[in-house]
């Protein structure tokens, strides 16, 4: 239980990579409807936002508890 923390945190952080990587395959294509990236655009800056949240919760937490080297 305690390493969930960070399990979500590299899971918003590949969901995040995977969209980017869809962003950039969508506009870099003949596609004429690019709504698609521009939705995966949103869903990869809700995940870096998540990620950063949950790193920020983790560093405080651990300043909290003096878990410091």
């Amino acid at each position: 239980m305690k390493k969930l923390p960070r399990i979500l945190q590299i899971i918003w952080m590949l969901i995040a990579v995977v969209s980017i990587f869809q962003v950039f395959s969508i506009f870099n294509s003949d596609v004429e409807d690019k709504t698609s990236g521009y939705l995966f655009g949103l869903v990869a800056l809700f995940a870096l936002m998540r990620y950063f949240v949950l790193r920020r919760r983790q560093f405080l937490l651990k300043k909290k508890n003096g878990d410091f080297d």
